[in-house]
């Protein structure tokens, strides 16, 4: 039984090493897929331990069928503990790395403000601030997020979300599969109950996690 605890525990863990994946050296379209992929598969495992736990608890009913539903009520029950314990260890390991990367974009975030208030407006774009504002435009720091999206108060993200006092915004593109894609995003004036969607965020430090 020792094997059956150990590969369930195995089992449990890849959706946390799947989004580890996504701030590695490893491509950014592969380890979304893999993540997506392991997610969906944690979901299907999950499932499928808790239908047939409850199946082999039926099983016991019948005497002819205890040994075997109890070995399986074993294994199920292995599974859907570990299987579980990898889906609530998931996302607090994604919202780990969106802190981290709220503090990496200090730098970022302090050269707009001070561009702002030194020329009197926001820049058109990141590449305004080099050289004078910061060596470089830099990377987010998680592979499959690398660049940082930045907007006008009138342009692509700025103009869906109804930041009236804040004159631009920074968001990180996040896909989370084929279809669907995630936004982690800032304002300036960090008040966002005034955006769309607003009920599908999750304050993260001073941004904000927009589920799509």
């Amino acid at each position: 039984m020792s094997i059956v605890v150990i590969i369930s525990f195995v089992l449990g863990l890849l959706p946390s090493f799947s989004q580890l994946l996504l701030s590695t050296s490893i491509d950014g379209g592969i380890s979304i897929l893999i993540n997506s992929l392991v997610s969906a598969g944690n979901t299907f495992v999950l499932l499928f331990g808790i239908v047939t736990f409850i199946a082999s608890l039926l099983a016991l009913t019948v005497k002819s069928n205890r040994y075997i539903a109890s070995k399986v009520l074993f294994i199920c029950l292995c599974v859907v503990v570990f299987a579980f314990g990898g889906r609530k260890l998931q996302p607090a390991i994604q919202t780990k790395q969106f802190e981290d990367l709220a503090d990496r974009s200090r730098p970022l975030i302090a050269a707009i403000s001070r561009f702002e208030k030194e020329q009197g407006r926001p820049p058109n774009n990141l590449a305004a601030l080099v050289p004078s504002y910061t060596s470089k435009v830099p990377h987010t720091g998680i592979a499959a997020y690398p660049n940082y999206e930045y907007h006008a108060l009138s342009t692509g993200l700025g103009r869906s979300l109804k930041h009236s006092d804040a004159a631009w915004a920074l968001s990180v593109s996040c896909p989370v599969g084929f279809l669907d894609c995630d936004y982690f995003y800032y304002l300036p004036t960090e008040k966002y109950s005034d955006c769309d969607f607003v009920e599908m965020t999750e304050p993260i430090k001073n941004w904000v996690y927009l589920r799509r």
